[in-house]
């Protein structure tokens, strides 16, 4: 499959919502045939219009319309960055709502026309930008749009990174060669990200922005803003990913010329080391003083696939429709307090996302090494940073705000660090605590 511009529902009027088909329900196996069989661009399209569709609530009312705008912003050559964008209505087509609390333009054109819309939303506006983390997409923060789109005077915008989402999915041409260090990887990497949000930026015609980045997101983000600093205004990083520094136990390099079959021996030779320390310690032993208990490892083979960038996409993809299985279990999972109709969006635009061609995805192995550390982590690099800086993490959350703490008292710029309720995802798992903290950071 090819990732192209969202196809045309609409594509020259503002109209209610589209009627869009109604999900396969992740219910047997014969659904998640079916689903891995009808994946295409148009099912992935689908798959975030539910999404979208859900972001004003059953009681929402507002004092003007709200115009949502899904748009392909066209950067480089032949690729584009998938784009959701939110304001109040400026023109007597938007005013024709008369009321409505949202009313929906699902366009696959950029004409100047268009252009003018999505970047000019009343005079003394500002913007605020959404960028999803690693593994998601721009319809992740559904239940955030409707609140943050309703502070006057700021128009919202939400992208899918390059690679990524249903923005365009160029071959992933970055790899490791044999003389290069993994900093000229990651210095090229970044790059490849950083340069392909200036370039939206400049398409779509923005001056400046807050810009909010969630994880691998966050971690991207904070490089952009690092290069361009008059371009963001403030920069919110939500569980931000590379911050800390590995610990010094904390082993994730093997020797460049030993072979998978070499790595996983002395794995299970170093795994048998620690079994015996442990066993000895259990029944209260006392170690000779010449047996170490060795450092605390990433297993080799997990190394192994992480370096040769085989994602969690990319398992979904190998394993054809069972993969459909294996995102409606982590869904279930890890989304259970959502409605079981709510999860069937969720898993199906995850699905869809996920299946998808590889590109952007394969960015992880060259940003984190095994273990999630950053290969050239944040930490000393945020000091560098010109723009007020706020933090949120869930207080769930499997990312170390203290980093982010300790982080902060060598930066120059006025930082805070805050913590709300849920998880890594803690806009979805309490949607209210987090929109009040970033509206408040808008005001």
């Amino acid at each position: 499959m090819s990732h192209s511009p969202a196809p045309t529902e609409s594509s020259s009027h503002l109209s209610p919502f589209i009627t869009l088909p109604a999900v396969i329900p992740p219910t047997t196996r014969m659904n998640f045939l079916k689903n891995w069989w009808h994946r295409s661009v148009m099912s992935a399209s689908h798959a975030e219009g539910r999404l979208l569709q859900r972001i004003v609530p059953p009681s929402a009312s507002t004092l003007y319309p709200l115009v949502g705008r899904s748009v392909a912003v066209p950067i480089g050559n032949a690729n584009h960055v998938n784009t959701f964008t939110l304001g109040p209505a400026v023109n007597d087509n938007d005013n024709k709502a008369d009321g409505t609390p949202l009313i929906w333009n699902y366009t696959n054109s950029w004409s100047e026309e268009d252009r003018k819309a999505v970047a000019v939303r009343g005079n003394g506006s500002k913007n605020i930008v959404l960028a999803h983390g690693y593994g998601a997409g721009l319809a992740f923060m559904y239940k955030n749009f409707f609140a943050l789109g309703q502070v006057p005077g700021w128009n919202l915008y939400a992208i899918d990174w390059l690679g990524m989402g249903r923005s365009s999915r160029p071959k992933w041409t970055i790899a490791r060669k044999s003389k290069q260090t993994w900093d000229d990887i990651v210095e090229e990497t970044e790059n490849h990200f950083v340069e392909s949000l200036e370039e939206w930026r400049k398409s779509v015609g923005l001056e400046s922005m807050v810009l909010v980045g969630h994880s691998l997101g966050g971690y991207f983000a904070t490089c952009y803003s690092l290069r361009y600093p008059d371009r963001v205004e403030k920069l919110i990083l939500v569980s931000p990913a590379g911050i800390a520094e590995p610990p010094k136990d904390l082993i994730s390099q093997e020797p460049a010329d030993k072979s998978p079959q070499e790595l996983l021996e002395n794995e299970a030779k170093e795994l048998g080391a620690t079994m015996q320390a442990e066993a000895a310690e259990s029944v209260g032993q006392q170690l000779p003083p010449t047996t170490a208990r060795p450092a605390r490892r990433i297993p080799s083979w997990a190394r192994y696939l992480w370096d040769h960038n085989v994602t969690p996409m990319s398992i979904v993809r190998m394993v054809g429709p069972f993969g459909a299985s294996l995102v409606n279990t982590y869904t279930s999972r890890r989304f259970a307090h959502l409605s079981t109709e709510e999860q069937h969006d969720l898993y199906d635009y995850i699905y869809q996302i996920s299946s998808s061609p590889g590109s952007g995805e394969y960015a992880l192995a060259a940003i984190l090494a095994p273990g999630a550390y950053a290969r050239k982590p944040l930490f000393h690099r945020l000091a560098e940073l010109e723009m007020p800086t706020v933090f949120i993490y869930g207080d769930q959350d499997w990312m170390d705000y203290k980093a982010a703490e300790e982080a902060s008292k060598k930066m120059k710029v006025p930082t805070k660090v805050i913590r709300t309720p849920g998880g890594h995802h803690m806009y979805i798992d309490d949607p209210e605590e987090f929109n009040k903290v970033v509206v408040d950071e808008m005001k």
